[in-house]
């Protein structure tokens, strides 16, 4: 993977981290978590602000390059997906329209194509552009009758998004529950292949932050 030679960082990584944890209290504070930075997210909140802020320092970790997204995975409870909506907010806050992304989880999906009588044009659909699949692995299988009886539709959609990252570089998010062993029992080698090129792999583990 090439290295980064994008956009510029929005700001210092000192002035980011702090409107990035500025943020997280306010939004921890409406949620009722707890928020709180210690040497179970430390690390991982580091790298996190420094991929935001495009930060090209966040490239020297191995194997990681500011082009791909993010396959933020760990244990339950932890911020995974809270951190993510964090960045939204600020995007929303700030006017930072390059920080916004869409949000939903995989569960969702699956249950927008089996209603949907058009299923391709659902998996066309989150094909397509910037997202962040939440809980991905937690998903029910989907339920086409018609063509493909029960399949895992993450399968299809996951390839397209693959093809659209090498060619378009069309990023992805997601969080999990799930390594990328785990993935690869789910949906298979083909898929966990694509995920190495397609995603820089964070951990946020730890206990649970929720009250």
């Amino acid at each position: 993977m090439e290295k980064w030679t994008g956009p510029k960082p929005l700001c210092s990584p000192e002035l980011f981290k702090k409107i990035f944890f500025r943020a997280a209290q306010e939004y921890c504070d409406r949620n009722d978590f707890d928020f709180e930075v210690d040497s179970g997210n430390k690390n991982f909140l580091g790298h996190f602000c420094r991929y935001w802020n495009r930060d090209p320092a966040f490239e020297l970790l191995k194997n990681i390059s500011l082009r791909k997204g993010l396959y933020v995975f760990g244990s339950y409870g932890t911020g995974k997906t809270s951190s993510f909506r964090i960045i939204r907010n600020m995007s929303e806050q700030y006017g930072l329209r390059a920080l916004w992304f869409p949000i939903i989880s995989a569960q969702e999906v699956v249950d927008r194509y089996n209603t949907e009588k058009k299923k391709d044009d659902v998996i066309e659909y989150y094909s397509k552009g910037t997202f962040l699949f939440d809980d991905l692995g937690s998903e029910t299988v989907g339920n086409n009758v018609y063509q493909y009886g029960k399949e895992d539709i993450f399968v299809r959609i996951l390839l397209n998004r693959y093809r659209n990252f090498e060619t378009r570089r069309t990023k992805t998010h997601i969080t999990t529950n799930l390594d990328f062993s785990q993935i690869e029992n789910r949906y298979g080698r083909q898929i966990s292949d694509r995920l190495v090129r397609m995603f820089n792999q964070l951990k946020l583990d730890g206990a649970s932050r929720r009250k």
